[in-house]
């Protein structure tokens, strides 16, 4: 498989992720009730620089490992499948979704779809099309980037929106968080 492949599709699979995630945020600002709660910070920002492993990616930057094909076809469909899983998760919060970290005045606990599996399955699949997008390429500083970086940062936004949540939802929340893992399922 030539890096030209993955190149384009991990970078297509984002660019239709972002594209996606801007219209059901506009889509439901329009559809939603005042924010009475909003988290500012690190995590806030966080989503701002999504598109710096995508950098990495197309100028090809830093060593690569010598992946095997199999492998990098695997990665490939972490791409991808890391992106549905994503996008699954926005469509199923519709109104809710939001770059922001925000509660709103209408805000309901979703717990359908696959906020059955885990309660933060935006950054699982995120996580998920990250960690294909490192198989796939083999590249150092996009392995390293993920582990120091986008890890880190999709766990403190996961953490910030937990504690958003259970200021509103108090024990109902908390039951939901003993059933359902955080950002890998069962755990």
């Amino acid at each position: 498989m030539s890096s030209t492949v993955v190149t384009f599709v991990s970078v297509v699979s984002i660019a239709a992720f972002m594209v996606v995630a801007q219209l059901s945020r506009a889509r439901g600002v329009a559809r939603r009730g005042e924010t009475l709660a909003r988290s500012r910070g690190l995590a806030h920002y966080v989503a701002y620089f999504f598109f710096v492993p995508y950098v990495v990616i197309a100028a090809r930057r830093g060593p690569e490992l010598d992946i095997p094909e199999a492998l990098r076809w695997v990665g490939l469909v972490l791409v991808v499948a890391g992106i549905a899983f994503s996008l699954w998760a926005i469509a199923t919060l519709g109104r809710h979704y939001d770059l922001e970290l925000e509660i709103h005045r209408d805000h309901e606990l979703v717990r359908t779809g696959p906020y059955r599996f885990v309660r933060h399955p935006v950054y699982t699949g995120l996580g998920l099309h990250f960690a294909g997008a490192c198989l796939a390429t083999g590249n150092l500083l996009l392995i390293a980037g993920t582990l120091l970086l986008t890890y880190p940062a999709l766990y403190l936004r996961a953490k910030t929106e937990e504690r958003l949540l259970r200021e509103r939802f108090g024990a109902t929340y908390d039951d939901y968080a003993r059933r359902v893992g955080m950002l890998v399922p069962l755990l």
